[in-house]
């Protein structure tokens, strides 16, 4: 790992406790410090994936039908029909049958469609389905799509468009059974492709956007797969299934193919317990330094002491990044911020802007993923993120990126340029606000303060303006 950093004393490690009165910052031997970035749930979760193939007959029907217990987890757990050739977003797809839901828990869900073999993450690439939501003994059904590179759509089959205003009653978790059927129209949605959801005798409908059309999608299983993220479970039943033509009755085991769907374990990820810092010995990232980092009301970061800075200086960093997984509904900043203001910040982002910082942001709307783009905010809260950027896959790969802020660009007003591999774009700070008071004495990793979910990230090859640098 490549660093530029201030010559500030440290000592100790970065350990951290959940302690909202803490104010002491521990260092590890790097130089590099960290708050609340290390925090452990004191009862570790529980996770037991059990559904498949079962001779009852709870979703009605003769004896024999697929499902069970699944649990929200970030581990993987599948159960599917290989289709006999990969399907696309060009090819019409059909399926119906019957469906029963007799117990979930809140913030439980599990999805119903297709599927590839490779496909990861809650907003799954290469899937098209529906999910079942747990809301404690009721749940939601909504339906999805997944392009091939995580850019995603969805509807939910209820009145209006979130669950949490609609008039619509949720579906009890009694057992009672609910037919139900899937086509997705390559012709529809003015050519784009369009997704119809029936349950019982209501019918819902959602339109494919262009450029997810292009992304398309590759299929190659029809089945069952768990949302992977943390949370509780859901007890549900299929039967009398129709797929793409096909009749299945499941009068007698299909052996179809499964992946961690019969399985015990401890959740090894669990909402808001960050896990960040100089990167395990099992990551093969050497010297990199991230981990698992949820947005989350609270704030905690890791970083290296610097400056302090206004902003007057020019700054600019620069490494390399891998977004190895992420839920949707998350996000990171990389870049420069004030650590007593982030230690002391108790107020959520949609109430109130993070104060003093530069930095580039990843996080986007799930229809996308993740953007790499700007943002900063001076000691009274203004400035602003930028509302796009180039979009980071959360696949693990490698990619190079660069934050440069110029105080005298934009006629004298200050922009920062952000470049992700050969993609850039800059902002221009707002009237007066590179006048305004703002202090930055630490960079490194800190975390968006609103309600949310992970990112698994790393960064290395670190190169950024310290004090040293400035002088």
């Amino acid at each position: 790992m490549l660093l530029t950093c201030s010559p500030l004393p440290c000592r100790g490690d970065d350990e951290q406790r959940d302690d909202e009165q803490a104010t002491v910052v521990t260092v590890d031997d790097s130089g590099w410090e960290g708050f609340r970035n290390r925090l452990q749930p004191d009862h570790p979760l529980p996770v037991k994936q059990d559904f498949g193939y079962s001779a009852t007959n709870r979703a009605g029907g003769q004896p024999g039908e697929i499902g069970g217990r699944a649990q929200r987890s970030l581990t993987p757990s599948r159960y599917g029909k290989r289709l006999a050739k990969s399907l696309t977003f060009d090819d019409r797809l059909e399926a119906s049958g019957r469906l029963a839901v007799n117990h979930c828990e809140g913030g439980s869900g599990v999805l119903i469609g297709w599927y590839h073999t490779s496909s990861r993450g809650w907003r799954t690439p290469n899937s098209l389905g529906f999910r079942i939501d747990g809301n404690a003994n009721s749940y939601w059904l909504f339906f999805e799509y997944g392009t091939s590179h995580g850019r995603t759509h969805g509807a939910g089959a209820f009145e209006g468009e979130r669950y949490q205003t609609t008039p619509s009653a949720p579906f009890p978790a009694d057992g009672t059974v609910h037919d139900w059927s899937l086509t997705f129209d390559p012709a529809g949605g003015e050519g784009f492709g369009e997704m119809t959801f029936r349950i019982d005798d209501q019918e819902y409908r959602i339109a494919m956007r262009e450029e997810d059309r292009a992304d398309n999608a590759v299929l190659d299983h029809f089945g069952i797969w768990n949302q992977e993220t943390t949370g509780g479970e859901v007890e549900f039943w299929l039967d009398d299934l129709t797929v793409n033509g096909e009749s299945l009755a499941f009068d007698t085991d299909p052996k179809w193919e499964g992946s961690g769907n019969r399985a015990e374990f401890v959740e090894r990820v669990v909402r808001p317990f960050h896990d960040f810092g100089r990167a395990p010995a099992d990551v093969d990232l050497p010297g990199a330094v991230g981990g698992i980092i949820f947005r989350d009301e609270s704030p905690a970061y890791y970083a290296a002491p610097v400056g302090p800075f206004s902003l007057d200086t020019p700054l600019r960093a620069s490494g390399t990044i891998s977004l190895r997984g992420a839920g949707a509904d998350s996000a990171v900043y990389i870049g420069w911020f004030d650590s007593e203001t982030k230690r002391h910040n108790d107020v959520p982002e949609n109430e109130k802007r993070q104060r003093n910082y530069l930095a580039a942001l990843v996080e986007g709307p799930s229809r996308v993923g993740h953007y790499f783009r700007a943002g900063y905010a001076t000691a009274d809260g203004s400035g602003r993120n930028d509302r796009e950027g180039p979009i980071l896959p959360a696949d693990g790969s490698l990619h190079h990126w660069s934050i440069e802020y110029d105080p005298a660009g934009g006629d004298g007003l200050g922009t920062i340029t952000t470049t992700l591999d050969d993609a850039s774009q800059t902002m221009t700070l707002g009237e007066g606000d590179r006048k305004r008071a703002a202090t930055l004495d630490r960079f490194g990793l800190f975390n968006g303060q609103a309600g949310g979910w992970h990112v698994d990230v790393y960064v290395d090859e670190l190169e950024f303006t310290s004090q040293a640098a400035a002088q």
